[in-house]
């Protein structure tokens, strides 16, 4: 399956979002708290930190983030910072199998550049 730049860069985007997010829970403290020892490491202000969830992460931080989540034991890996584009095309291979045929609304991934109402689903035999 071929996938467009823009796909591949949205799902990077979204795996790193997810991966952030993923550490923050993992984090023995609450989330403000876990904000400013991120916040602090990385060297970048509070309210930086506080728009990644929603903004994504740079890669530039993003790189450092595992070294946040060796300290706190916590098993995690550059890669998930980090996607490869691999890892991102994997992604969107099993997006695309769940959302081809169906509407907008019931998507996982919600930024293709094709339309997939059109795509044609295959009858399991």
């Amino acid at each position: 399956m071929e996938f467009t730049t823009t796909e591949i860069a949205a799902m990077r985007k979204e795996l790193m979002v997810n991966a952030f997010s993923s550490l923050v829970r993992q984090m023995p403290m609450g989330k403000t708290q876990a904000y400013e020892v991120i916040a602090e490491h990385l060297n970048i202000s509070y309210s930086t930190v506080l728009n990644m969830p929603q903004k994504g992460v740079s890669e530039k931080h993003a790189r450092k983030l595992p070294e946040i989540a060796q300290r706190f034991e916590i098993l995690m890996y550059p890669y998930q910072f980090v996607p490869t584009d691999v890892i991102c095309r994997s992604w969107l291979e099993h997006a695309y199998q769940n959302d081809k045929g169906k509407q907008i609304h019931k998507h996982i991934f919600g930024h293709w550049e094709r339309d997939m109402t059109r795509v044609k689903v295959r009858e399991a035999a």
